[in-house]
Order: C-alpha cells, then structure tokens, then sequence
C-alpha cells in the first residue's frame, strides 16, 4: 500500500501547496501524477488487467485484429487505435487514465465546496483506483460525470447523449437514463428513494437475468457468489445513506442542488440492496454502485461542512483510509504495486 499512500500524500500536499501559495485550485499537476501512477503500472496490478492487456502483450498484427460483437464498439475502436502505434500497454493505461481521470477531477473542481477534501474521497472511497480493474466501465462511469450539471439542470438531450457516449465503452452507462427521471421529478426525495427500492425488488432479478442472457460477456452475472467484499462496501454505503439522511434532516439543509445529490445516491444504493440480495457476484451488476457513489465525493465535504466539528473531520479521514487499505488490498487485487518493466530502471 506504500506507493498508494506516497501517491495521496504527493496529491494532496499540492493541492495545499498551490491553494496557499499561488491562490488558485490545483488540476493540471495532480492530474498528471495520477494518471502517470495508473500508467506505470504492470499488468499484474488489478484483477483484469491482464485481459485488457493481452493483445498488447502477444505483439498482436494490427491486420490480425478482429472486432468483437460483445464488447463495445468505442472501446474496440481506442484499443485498435493504439494497437495501430504501439504494443506497449503502458499507453493503454496511461490515455485511459488521463480521460478517467480528468473527467472527476473537472467535475470535483466545478462542485466542490472542498476541494481538498473531495480530492481525498476520490482516492480513498476507490473511485480513482476502479478502473484498475473494470477498465471499459471505468471509462464509462468517468464519462458519466460530465452528464452532472445537466442531470442537475434538468437538461435531458445532453444528459442522454453523454449516457451514451459512455455507453460505447461500457453498456452499464444507459442504465443511468432512468434516473434523471427519479431525480427531478418533483416529489420528496425520501418517497422516490423508496419507490426505486420497490422498484429494484420486483425487477432486479429480471434485469440481470436479461443482461447476463444479451451477452455472453455477462454470464457471471448470474452467478452466485460467496464473497464477502461486495456485501462490506454495499454495507458502508447503506450506514453512510443514513448518515447523510439524518445530518441533512437535522440541520435542515434545503439546497436543491446537494437534495438532488443525495437523492442520485442514495436512490442507487437502495437500488442495489435487492441486486446483492440475490447474491451474484459482486464484480458484476453490484458495480453498478459506482456510477452513483462517485457523488460522495461531492456530498460529504457539504455535509462535514455543516458538522464543522474538527473531531468529526479526524475519524472520517481515519475510516477512509482504512476503508482504502481493506478494499485496495482486499478486494481489488491492487497490491502489491508492481511497475511496468519498461520502468524498473527506476
């Protein structure tokens, strides 16, 4: 986990540097050394890495690449991109890493009330490391941000588009569609929470069942599974739904924008309580969780903003990089971190 940490510190302790020195919020430079980390890295570094890799790694003839039905079309279409220029695979995690993370970071930037704090969340909660593994979906999930402000603003034609266009890397992106629904429709958020958990108990079953049947990439879903990560992080979601649901009723908070936040969130993680209910495999549909908890890093500066309790601060930072080390060394198959060969000069 040392070069984790290293990499945190590194991050973190520039964005103070440029916030108190130079006055400004820092992107370009974090940017950079996050996506030159996810780049370096070997292909034994997250569990399905080697798979994104393969034909990079063979030394594959451009002329001998064969597109596949059952894996999207805008994914096929970078891989055989930089296939055409490269067979080194360091640029394949490095470009998607720059995407990956640029969208977070330009969308954590522009929403933010600490930026700081929400730079931290993106690390620790796993959504920067996620792509590690789920690599098409972690490309459509970062492309999923940039539909915010129009899920936000009630702007329905470009949220859609955007769902889209992440849906060419992973089909899980047109699954966000529904939600703009369940979001700005103009009733209390506590009622359409409960009516998209009713709703996941009647249909959830359905719904994987017919996934897993479209495409043959999908099967495991269906799979039962004993595993007992998925059930700890949807666990940590349900505890910090109610968390949330109780500071915002308590301290009153009324700002459509942060009930509208709260309401994405905590609507897909009830979603997702009858998914995993089912018991199937947690690196299946239960991923769907990120596309919604990625807000946290957004909803819970406000929220900590609102506590200003400087002891509340401490044991959230405290739980988070717990939670960090436990999914990053447990579940994610991300240590030990292991360098690219082209890099082990260094």
């Amino acid at each position: 986990m040392l070069p984790y940490f290293l990499v945190l510190i590194l991050v973190l302790f520039w964005i103070l540097f440029e916030q108190r020195v130079l006055n400004r919020i820092a992107f370009w430079v974090p940017l950079a050394i996050l996506s030159l980390f996810a780049g370096m890295r070997s292909y034994r570094v997250g569990t399905d890495s080697g798979t994104y890799t393969k034909e990079f790694r063979s030394g594959l003839d451009i002329y001998n690449f064969r597109f596949s039905e059952t894996v999207e079309l805008g994914y096929q279409l970078l891989e055989y991109s930089l296939l055409s220029i490269t067979k080194n695979y360091f640029w394949l995690f490095f470009i998607t890493a720059l995407i990956v993370t640029f969208c977070y970071l330009k969308t954590i930037k522009k929403y933010s009330t600490n930026y700081w704090f929400s730079v931290f969340l993106y690390i620790t909660l796993g959504y920067y490391t996620f792509f590690f593994n789920g690599l098409r979906q972690g490309l459509a999930m970062a492309i999923f941000t940039i539909a915010l402000p129009f899920l936000l603003n009630k702007k329905f034609i470009p949220y859609v588009l955007i769902c889209f266009i992440g849906s060419l890397f992973h089909i899980s992106a047109l699954f966000m569609i529904p939600f703009y629904f369940i979001v700005n429709l103009e009733v209390r958020p506590i009622y359409k929470i409960a009516a998209t958990f009713l709703g996941s108990l009647l249909t959830s079953r359905l719904l994987v069942t017919y996934v897993a049947e479209s495409n043959e990439r999908y099967e495991g879903y269906t799979q039962v599974s004993d595993s007992a990560g998925g059930y700890l992080i949807l666990s940590f979601q349900v505890a910090l739904v109610l968390l949330i649901y109780i500071v915002t009723y308590v301290y009153k908070i009324k700002d459509q924008q942060f009930l509208k936040l709260f309401t994405f969130y905590a609507s897909g993680v009830v979603f997702i309580i009858p998914v995993a209910m089912l018991g199937t495999n947690p690196s299946g549909p239960q991923r769907l969780l990120s596309y919604f908890t990625w807000t946290l890093v957004l909803i819970l500066p406000l929220i900590f903003k609102k506590l200003n309790n400087a002891y509340a601060y401490i044991i959230a930072i405290v739980t988070f990089l717990i939670y960090f080390v436990l999914t990053a060394s447990r579940f994610a198959n991300l240590t030990p971190y292991v360098l690219n060969p082209i890099f082990e000069i260094f």
